[in-house]
C-alpha cells in the first residue's frame, strides 16, 4: 500500500509539471536589432540578392517573417540609419518600435538584376500572402499593428517618384506615432484604404517635391477601387470598402500639395468618422485638407497656414460629398478661401460614379461659424449647391470671425 501511494504522488507531480500544448500560452516575442546585425538565425545571408544595398531589407524581412510564424510580437530598431530597398510585409499583432536616432531611408539600388528596388517601405499584410492575389476584403486583412518612435526618427524617402511610406489596407487597429516622414515626390507617406480604427498621432509630415497635379496628399484616403486607380495592391479584392473609424491628431504638415484628403470617391462609399484635430498645416500648394465622400467627420482645431501663397481660389478645407460634417475651431490664415463646400465628379478614372453632394444640417452650419480667419480674401464659407454653377443665388455663404 505504501509502495502505491508512494506511485501515485510521483505520477501527481509529474502530471502537474507537464504543460500541454493546447495549455501553453507563450509571451509574444521581442527581438532587437542593430544595422549591423545578421539575419534572424543567419537566414537569407546566403541568398545571391544579399548584398551591402539589401542587406537591411533582409535583416527586417527575416524578423518580420519569424514573427508571423509566432503569431507577433515587438521588432525593436536600436539607433542607426538603415536603408530598404524593397517592401516589408508586416503581419497582424506586430509592434515595430524605433529607438531615438533610428533613420529609415528609402534605398533605390538593389546591387543585383534579378530584382529593381521597390517603390513601398512598408506594407500591412502577412508576408506568406503577399504575394497572392484578392487574399483580403473588407476589413479582414492584418490588425493590431504599430510604428512607435521613441525620441528622434524619421522616415526618409529621398524624394523616389511615387514612393510610399506606408501602405495600409483592409487593416483593423492601425497605430503610427511619433516619426518624421521626410522628402515625398508624386506618392504619399500614408496610403490608406478600407481600414478600420486608425490613429496617426504626434508626427511629422515634412516636404515634397510638387506632383503634376499638385493633388498628393501626406496622408491618403483612398478606397480599393479598379476604376479609380488609386490603389494597386494585388492582394486586395478592390472591394470598394472605405476607411472608418481614422483619427489624425496633433501632427504637423509643412511644404507638401496636400496635407489629409482623398482625390478620388468611389460611389455611395463613404469615409466615416474621419477626425482631423489639433494639427498644424502649413505652406501646401493646394487645399490643405481635401474631404471627399467623408459622413460624419470632425476636422477641429486646426492651424492652417499659407494655402498656395494666399493666391487663386485654394482653400484650407475643401469639401465634397461630405454628410454632416462638424468643421469647428480651426484658424485659417492665408488661404484665398477658407473653406469651400463644392458638388463634383470624378473626371477620367472613376468617372462613371455619379455626382456627389453635400449634405448639412443646421447644427452643421453652426459648427462652421465658429472657425476664425485670418489675412484672407474671404471671411466666409462658400457652400455651392450644383455641380458646376457657382451664381449667388446658388451659393450660400456662412460668415466666420476675422481676426487681426
Amino acid at each position: 500500500m505504501r509502495k502505491k501511494a508512494i506511485k501515485m504522488i510521483l505520477s501527481a507531480v509529474l502530471t502537474a509539471s507537464i504543460i500541454l500544448p493546447s495549455q501553453a500560452h507563450a509571451a509574444a516575442p521581442t527581438y532587437t536589432v542593430t544595422p549591423s546585425s545578421k539575419t534572424y538565425k543567419g537566414l537569407m545571408m546566403n541568398f545571391s540578392t544579399y548584398n551591402s544595398y539589401t542587406k537591411h531589407y533582409y535583416l527586417l524581412r527575416s524578423y518580420l517573417e519569424q514573427l508571423e510564424k509566432t503569431g507577433g510580437g515587438t521588432l525593436i530598431l536600436n539607433k542607426g540609419t538603415y536603408t530598404i530597398s524593397n517592401t516589408l510585409y508586416v503581419p497582424s499583432n506586430v509592434t515595430l518600435k524605433f529607438k531615438d536616432g533610428v533613420n529609415i531611408v528609402k534605398g533605390t539600388k538593389t546591387g543585383t538584376s534579378i530584382f529593381p528596388s521597390a517603390k513601398s517601405i512598408f506594407q500591412l499584410i502577412r508576408p506568406s500572402k503577399s504575394a497572392k492575389s484578392g487574399v483580403y476584403g473588407g476589413y479582414n486583412g492584418e490588425k493590431n499593428i504599430s510604428f512607435i518612435g521613441e525620441g528622434s526618427v524619421a522616415v526618409d524617402m529621398k524624394y523616389t517618384q511615387d514612393g510610399i511610406a506606408i501602405i495600409m489596407g483592409h487593416n483593423q487597429n492601425v497605430k503610427v506615432e511619433n516619426i518624421t516622414f521626410r522628402n515625398m515626390q508624386s506618392g504619399h507617406f500614408i496610403e490608406m484604404d478600407a481600414t478600420s480604427h486608425a490613429t496617426i498621432v504626434h508626427n511629422r509630415f515634412l516636404n515634397s517635391k510638387p506632383s503634376p497635379n499638385r493633388n498628393k496628399e501626406a496622408i491618403n484616403l483612398d478606397t480599393p477601387d479598379h476604376s479609380t486607380l488609386g490603389w494597386s495592391q494585388k492582394w486586395s479584392t478592390f472591394d470598394r470598402t472605405p476607411n472608418q473609424n481614422v483619427t489624425i491628431e496633433d501632427n504637423e504638415f509643412y511644404n507638401l500639395d496636400r496635407a489629409v484628403g482623398t482625390h478620388k470617391y468611389s460611389g455611395g462609399k463613404y469615409h466615416d468618422q474621419v477626425v482631423i484635430k489639433d494639427n498644424t498645416i502649413e505652406k501646401t500648394r493646394e487645399d490643405a485638407i481635401r474631404v471627399m465622400n467623408w459622413s460624419n467627420a470632425a476636422i477641429e482645431n486646426n492651424t492652417i497656414k499659407n494655402v498656395a501663397d494666399g493666391t487663386g481660389s485654394y482653400r484650407g478645407i475643401l469639401a465634397s460629398g461630405a454628410i454632416h460634417p462638424k468643421f469647428k475651431n480651426n484658424v485659417i490664415e492665408d488661404a484665398a478661401r477658407p473653406m469651400q463646400f463644392l458638388v463634383w465628379r470624378n473626371t477620367g478614372p472613376g468617372s462613371l460614379y455619379d455626382t456627389i453632394y453635400n449634405d448639412l444640417n443646421e447644427e452643421d452650419i453652426n459648427a462652421l461659424k465658429t472657425n476664425k480667419v485670418k489675412t484672407p480674401t474671404e471671411g466666409f464659407i462658400r457652400i455651392n449647391k450644383e455641380y458646376n454653377y457657382f451664381t449667388k443665388q446658388n451659393t450660400d455663404l456662412i460668415p466666420v470671425e476675422i481676426m487681426n
